[in-house]
């Protein structure tokens, strides 16, 4: 007699292999989930930092917004006391002007009526 031997049917083989499948598509399904559980962490991690990012840019707007207005006030101010003392030296040459006229008409109507006075004066001698 001959030692007995085990043979493995196809069906045997189809089950290991269905086994084997069934390990291999669960670890799949394992992996899969955990990537997207990272996937989705990462997700939320992009948009935590571009929620951040834009808050700062936006705090950032508005400090540049309040600095602008701030220079904006200054140069005003600067640009109304520059005017002012222009307006005020204006005036004062203006004022310069008219008496230094003054002056100049004075001593014209002088110089003409000493000389009438004198062409008359001579002219009557």
């Amino acid at each position: 007699m001959a030692p007995e031997t085990s043979e493995i049917t196809t069906r045997d083989v189809l089950q290991q292999i269905n086994r084997r499948l069934e390990l291999i598509e669960s670890d799949v399904r394992a992996v899969s989930e955990k990537l997207d559980v990272s996937v989705q962490t990462l997700n939320e991690k992009i948009d935590t930092s571009v929620q951040t990012l834009r808050d700062e840019n936006a705090a950032s707007d508005g400090k540049r917004e309040v600095s602008v207005q701030t220079l904006n006030d200054k140069i005003d101010t600067s640009a109304q006391t520059l005017n002012g003392k222009i307006d005020t030296s204006v005036q004062k040459l203006h004022e310069k002007i008219d008496t230094y006229f003054r002056w100049t008409i004075g001593i014209v109507l002088a110089s003409w009526l000493s000389t009438m006075g004198t062409i008359l004066f001579k002219g009557s001698l």
